[in-house]
């Protein structure tokens, strides 16, 4: 099985992140790794040597334009933050050429027996692309509960692109849910069977190939065909399941227990992890509310004037998206509280925010986990939220507060176990700090425990050996009988 992602085994956090641990582990010796490193498409062949290879240039015009689709139109839509998206035809067609290349690359070095695990919303035209392909889709941001009118058809082609694959599997069953609610409401062609998750093209029924491979070759310039019907007969059932990524509970066990390096204190403020803090790690973006979160803290100062002095927060934020204007915007939005903030309550002794610019390593981060008093996680809409996982996994006996968002998908598996944290209740986040911070030691032991628990029964192995266990059934899996198409349709 071949893995398909926009983001290589080098980028730091998310899913690619995690996904390294389970390439390495479960995915056999002649699986490779497929990617976008500057402007240029990668592939990492294990073998043994793990050496990357240069596949082919990508153009940088089309690049760009398939970047400023991405987060500026189906970020935010795909986040149910509609007010964000920014439209352009332009950057449309070169999202739609970005995945046309890829996808004949990926075709003409590949072999004919590979299965494909394709992750992240920048590639979700590949699966129809690849044609005569068997593929497996992770999905690893929401799918929106809502979609404006006038952005459907959009949608829609999304949509179509990854229903080409065999399995399209969501952090959450509310993603997975909403997958299958807009399949069933906006494009006639499919039949949705919500209970058994399957999703079947109707017979009879043509579709519609935005973009078609054909025989265009390796070396001639690409090309995006119109509209076209396409009366191919009923593909393959895809089916729908709400796999959640989960995290190597050892691993960051592990990390969290190693000596703390002059590599990590040096970027962290002076005695920061022999005191009283609360933690929090994001990117300046709006999706994860760290402007509202600047805004708890200053409330949380004012009704709490004994805690002046007694806790500090944590804010290691790096910028999100340089260049991109609702982006810019956001980050000096949060920097300019921050400098607020800290003209406010700063005292000669003591500083209520550090801001941290500079990233860390995981192991790093895990040493930070394992010593904050509490950490704060409240996005207004998060695919999964891996932070907060990790965090659980890094706590010891004498364990630190998990506070939470609903808004994360991570919500849904331990959420039972964190206070919550809504962005949009600024209140309510206050009163979760204070809980947090005077939490005795058992409950925070209790709490801790049972999410751990939840954790190792979602662990990043599990995931890993689902996708592999579906991948290596397709290859040896024929065409669905006409038995099994009714029972889709039905």
């Amino acid at each position: 099985m071949d893995v398909l992602s926009y983001r290589g085994p080098g980028a730091s956090g998310g899913v690619s992140s995690a996904l390294v641990s389970a390439w390495k582990k479960q995915y056999g010796a002649n699986t490779r790794w497929w990617f976008l490193a500057g402007d240029s498409l990668s592939v990492l062949d294990r073998n043994g040597s793990e050496h990357v290879n240069f596949v082919t240039q990508m153009d940088e015009s089309v690049v760009k334009g398939h970047y400023r689709y991405c987060n500026e139109f189906l970020w935010p839509l795909l986040h149910d933050l509609p007010l964000y998206a920014s439209y352009s035809s332009d950057d449309r067609t070169s999202y739609r050429r970005f995945n046309s290349q890829v996808a004949q690359h990926v075709c003409f070095y590949g072999q004919s027996n590979t299965s494909f695990f394709v992750q992240d919303y920048q590639l979700a035209l590949l699966p129809r692309l690849m044609s005569g392909t068997r593929s497996l889709v992770f999905w690893h941001i929401p799918w929106p509960k809502d979609v404006p009118a006038e952005f459907v058809d959009q949608l829609a082609e999304i949509a179509r692109g990854i229903l080409s694959a065999h399995v399209v599997g969501f952090h959450t069953t509310e993603y997975a849910t909403n997958f299958m609610k807009f399949v069933a409401q906006n494009l006639a062609e499919y039949s949705v069977n919500t209970t058994k998750g399957l999703i079947s093209q109707r017979p009879g029924r043509g579709s519609f190939a935005l973009i078609e491979q054909g025989t265009v070759g390796i070396d001639q310039p690409y090309v995006l065909r119109p509209l076209t019907p396409l009366d191919a007969p009923p593909a393959v059932y895809t089916r729908v399941v709400a796999k959640p990524l989960g995290v190597d509970v050892q691993k960051w066990q592990d990390a969290a227990a190693a000596e703390v390096t002059a590599a990590v204190t040096g970027r962290l403020p002076d005695g920061i992890l022999n005191r009283r803090f609360v933690l929090s790690v994001d990117r300046a973006d709006y999706t994860k509310s760290v402007f509202e979160r600047l805004r708890a803290i200053d409330q949380f100062l004012e009704s709490n004037a004994h805690m002046k002095g007694q806790v500090e927060f944590v804010q290691i934020c790096g910028r999100s998206r340089v260049g991109l204007r609702e982006f810019d915007a956001y980050w000096d939005l949060c920097r300019s509280f921050y400098i607020h903030l800290d003209a406010k309550w700063r005292t000669e002794n003591w500083r209520p925010v550090r801001w941290i610019e500079e990233s860390f390593s995981g192991d790093e981060l895990a040493t930070i986990y394992r010593r904050a008093t509490a950490m704060l996680v409240n996005p207004v809409r998060d695919g999964l939220n891996l932070t907060a996982k990790e965090f659980a996994a890094c706590q010891s006996a004498d364990a630190g507060v998990l506070l939470l968002s609903p808004g994360a998908g991570s919500w849904h598996e331990i959420g039972n176990y964190c206070l919550p944290a809504e962005p949009g209740d600024v209140d309510g986040m206050v009163e979760s700090l204070s809980r947090a911070l005077s939490m005795p030691r058992s409950e925070r032991h209790a709490r801790n425990s049972l999410a751990k628990l939840k954790l190792e029964g979602s662990s990043l192995d599990r995931w890993s050996r689902y996708f592999c266990r579906v991948a290596d059934a397709l290859r040896a899996e024929g065409a669905p009988t006409t038995e099994e198409r009714k029972a889709v349709s039905q």
